[in-house]
């Protein structure tokens, strides 16, 4: 999940990287003329500590980052964001994991969105999709067009076959956002900390079948 503190890999032959690691940088600033998606920068660490809610609490962190968390001093806690920012940021490019910012017009860092060729709840040729929108910038659509895009650059820079959206089923908003984007639910199953989770999947291109 975008925000789940790394307190705290399937391996890259599921995806063309070497494709993807060229057309990322190339085909970036991805756009639809409202958002843009735009590789994450320690810069954004004001924006992000910001959009730290009840809701992003309760819908993506981890079970014990609560308290982990509120142990760390205030300097602490900025240290460890602007670290995650940091690898966000170093890590774009090869992938198997990219993660974006989304920002308006007017407006930086209203959103975030991520897609990973190497998320142990998909099958292997399959790409994940997290994403999340920050207070105030909800209920606009801008976490949908964001999304729309990363499955746009699935298409294009890399072998993909298929998207998957997972969320706790309670959780309206983000079903919003899966079902908006035209996934449609395969399932629904309990992860390792007993939520229940759908799984909502993209078509992104045709399945080649097997000789």
């Amino acid at each position: 999940m975008p925000f789940a503190l790394p307190f705290g890999g399937c391996d890259s032959t599921i995806v063309c990287l070497v494709k993807a690691a060229r057309a990322s940088e190339s085909s970036l600033p991805l756009t639809d003329g409202v958002v843009c998606l735009r590789r994450q920068h320690p810069d954004d660490i004001e924006a992000h500590l910001a959009a730290i809610d009840e809701e992003q609490i309760r819908w993506l962190w981890e079970p014990g980052d609560v308290d982990r968390y509120a142990a760390l001093t205030a300097g602490e806690q900025r240290a460890h964001h602007l670290r995650h920012l940091q690898a966000n940021h170093d890590s774009f490019g090869p992938g198997p994991k990219w993660c974006w910012s989304v920002d308006l017009a007017d407006a930086s860092y209203v959103a975030y969105v991520d897609c990973d060729l190497a998320n142990s709840h998909v099958p292997a040729g399959d790409a994940n999709i997290s994403y999340a929108c920050h207070p105030g910038y909800r209920g606009s659509g801008y976490t949908s067009r964001a999304v729309r895009l990363v499955c746009d650059f699935l298409r294009e820079c890399t072998s993909a076959q298929e998207a998957h959206i997972l969320v706790d089923v309670d959780n309206v908003a983000s079903r919003r956002v899966a079902t908006a984007v035209g996934a449609v639910e395969v399932e629904r199953f309990a992860n390792e900390h007993g939520r229940t989770m759908a799984r909502h999947v993209i078509t992104l291109r045709q399945r080649q079948p097997t000789a």
